[in-house]
């Protein structure tokens, strides 16, 4: 059932369409690394400095993704990549946004890297995608914007 969002109630089965969904994008300036830290590592300080980090500890590492200028160094990583920032706040409650706009990436062959956060999401990709990834979303009906600073 590509395409499609499926649900299911006692009384009956119900199918929402999200394929026609678009969203407003803004591509962030920054070039971002993607780092894995040994699980019990300490939080660089400099990730409390009010830079766009992201920090996420599970039961296996420390992941970090951070501006390539902040990331730390003598870690397993992976650098060289660009965020989309879905624009305007999403509800957690909302369904197939992810979905949505990996599905024109996936159909382009781009890998991404999404992280969501209770305000909206952000799509991560190889900066030599970077022509392909606009030039997808835009055919699949997305729009970029440009944000002041």
């Amino acid at each position: 059932m590509q395409g499609a969002l499926r649900y299911g109630t006692l009384a009956a089965e119900t199918t929402i369409d999200m394929t026609d969904r678009k969203f407003k994008l803004h591509l962030l300036e920054d070039k971002f690394a993607i780092s894995k830290l040994p699980l019990f590592e300490e939080v660089p300080k400099i990730f409390a400095k009010g830079e766009m980090v992201f920090i996420m500890r599970t039961d296996e590492e420390l992941c970090i993704i951070s501006p390539e200028f902040m990331a730390p160094t003598n870690v397993q990583q992976e650098t060289g990549y660009r965020c989309f920032r879905v624009d305007g706040q999403i509800s957690v409650q909302e369904v197939g946004v992810v979905a949505t706009l990996t599905k024109a990436l996936a159909e382009a062959n781009i890998s991404v890297f999404v992280i969501s956060t209770f305000n909206t999401d952000y799509i991560f990709f190889r900066e030599e995608n970077l022509l392909k990834a606009v030039k997808a979303l835009q055919q699949a009906g997305h729009e970029f914007v440009h944000k002041e600073q």
